[in-house]
């Protein structure tokens, strides 16, 4: 039976893999960590100069900009500035990406209407 709980971000353990370069994250709410489903929450940092590429997924997603500065990459749109407190809302298989232009680390929260951010699988623009 899933039961609310309270974590706090500097508790949970960041994650790394070499297929996403220099990015590190944590899962914050996530079925691989907790016991919950219908909702993944979790932190990245993208370093100083680095970007996550433009992709896509099905579901939609939501950005929170804990801290930083950057652009939100729109495929054929105009890319838009990105700055702590913004929040962006991403519809399903939409192309988009971040990348860092700031000074700091960009911290981004991301939320999926999924169990594990693991469900989710990107699609990686050509």
């Amino acid at each position: 039976m899933e039961k609310i709980f309270v974590s706090h971000i500097k508790d949970c353990r960041w994650q790394k893999r070499l297929e996403f370069g220099n990015f590190r994250w944590k899962y914050l709410v996530d079925s691989s960590e907790h016991n919950c489903h219908g909702l993944s929450c979790g932190l990245v940092e993208i370093p100083v100069g680095e970007e996550l590429e433009l992709h896509s997924h099905s579901p939609q997603e939501i950005y929170l900009i804990r801290s930083g500065e950057g652009l939100l990459l729109r495929g054929d749109m105009e890319n838009k500035k990105l700055s702590k407190d913004s929040i962006v809302y991403i519809p399903k298989k939409q192309s988009h990406g971040l990348r860092n232009s700031g000074k700091v680390p960009l911290e981004v929260i991301w939320i999926f209407p999924t169990d594990c951010w693991e469900d989710v699988k990107y699609v990686f623009d050509e």
